[in-house]
């Protein structure tokens, strides 16, 4: 190694007389490697001395290639230029190695995972999470993990993380203006202003049905706003608009720092529905990790109804 080491010239010699020759000044071949013109002319000095070759000539404040520098490009920039590809893809090749792409539901990445995603990452320091967020029923990947909503249906590659629980949830503030506690009953919920989310979607428990299933109908409501995701929902019930449904997977740390309160003890629960994780085609060791993460992560965090 030492032998081919003392017939190697400087590497940082090649790459800016690589550049220089390829960009055609000191100037521009500066600027790619951020560096400055006088560092590069030192190098090509440097390279000059190694090889005992005139490589350049000056004309005016120009340098122009002596036909043995251009020769001797012509032999380098392919070796130059494979070494750069064969590195690349090493590194190509261990950063999809380490990479677990998750495909979530907003709610469920807003609420419980994205803020869980530090401590997976301070676990699993060689793991590259890559997250997309998408509500769409549809949304189908052989490569990814996804956490989705909806009827749960018997599924080798399907494990439940959470059985569908709704209460009704509104911020401290509203719930004392309006006189609303932990025993209030549904009919005074459905007095309420309601905060909706889009009802197009058949698969969330809505406003229409949580009151059904305790034998109320839903008044018709002037200027109903239909809000597109449940992120919103929630900032709008965190300002004290009205109350909401909150699935209590998703609310549990709102409910334990006081930032809402659940009003009715009445729970909704629709049976076989809830929020799972496909892992699919899932196999490699990194992936495995990460179910076994969440997992865990949702055992932990066992559904609760908050007392009085």
């Amino acid at each position: 190694m030492k032998r081919l080491m003392s017939k190697l010239p400087p590497h940082k010699a090649l790459i800016a007389f690589e550049a220089v020759v390829r960009l055609g000044t000191v100037t521009a071949a500066a600027k790619e490697l951020t560096s400055t013109q006088p560092a590069v002319s030192q190098h090509l000095k440097s390279l000059e001395s190694n090889l005992n070759t005139q490589l350049f000539k000056r004309r005016g404040r120009l340098l122009h290639p002596t036909e043995a520098a251009l020769n001797y490009y012509h032999s380098i920039e392919p070796l130059l230029s494979s070494m750069a590809l064969a590195s690349e893809q090493l590194r190509s090749a261990k950063s999809t190695a380490n990479l677990v792409n998750i495909v979530s539901n907003c709610g469920l990445a807003h609420f419980w995972l994205l803020p869980m995603i530090p401590d997976l990452q301070a676990k699993f320091p060689q793991l590259t999470i890559n997250v997309t967020l998408s509500d769409s029923a549809e949304y189908h990947t052989d490569d990814a993990l996804l956490l989705s909503f909806g009827k749960l249906a018997d599924s080798a590659t399907k494990y439940t993380l959470f059985a569908e629980q709704v209460c009704a949830v509104c911020s401290a503030g509203y719930a004392q203006e309006h006189g609303l506690s932990l025993s209030s009953s549904p009919a005074e919920i459905a007095k309420q202003s309601l905060i909706h989310m889009d009802e197009a979607e058949s698969r969330w428990l809505n406003w229409r049905n949580w009151l059904q299933h305790n034998d109320l109908q839903l008044a018709d409501h002037k200027n109903l706003v239909l809000l597109g995701n449940y992120h919103s929902v929630i900032s709008a019930v965190k300002k004290g608009q009205g109350v909401a449904l909150g699935w209590l997977c998703l609310m549990q740390h709102h409910l334990q720092s006081g930032q809402l309160v659940q009003v009715s003890s009445t729970v909704v629960s629709r049976e076989g529905y809830g929020y799972f994780i496909d892992t699919g085609r899932a196999s490699s060791a990194n992936e495995l990790l990460v179910i076994d993460y969440l997992k865990a992560a949702a055992a932990e965090k066992a559904t609760f109804l908050p007392s009085e």
